[in-house]
């Protein structure tokens, strides 16, 4: 299991998706999203870690990059979760497998709409 380390809940692939501040520290969208603050008309997200300032993109807390290493973690075992006892599979036998290369964030996995930017027109 992974958790975010504020709100100690499991990173999953809808509201608690793993997000990257600025500083490479990572929590969950729904603890970074209550983090969003504003000072000197701007928008920001004070790391809890570090308390580097990252901030927030036009999109909101949504639009900041996923930690993808975590998500594709969280993705798999979605997929095959472990059962417990069993030993993981071997890594020599796994690469010989292709698999698709994730270039962009996937949709579809989540059941919640997700709200959209508002862009002038």
């Amino acid at each position: 299991r992974i958790d975010c380390i504020i709100c100690y809940s499991s990173y999953d692939l809808c509201s608690r998706l793993p997000r990257r501040l600025y500083c490479g520290h990572t929590f969950c969208q729904a603890c970074l999203k209550r983090l969003d603050a504003i000072a000197n008309e701007q928008h920001w997200i004070p790391c809890p870690q570090c308390r580097q300032n990252t901030p927030t993109p036009r999109g909101g807390v949504a639009m900041l990059d996923l930690d993808l290493a975590t998500f594709l973690a969280i993705k798999a075992d979605k997929e095959h979760p472990r059962v417990a006892g069993r030993p993981e599979p071997d890594l020599a036998t796994k690469g010989s497998r292709k698999e698709k290369v994730v270039t962009e964030q996937p949709s579809g996995l989540c059941q919640e709409p997700v709200p959209q930017a508002p862009f002038p027109r």
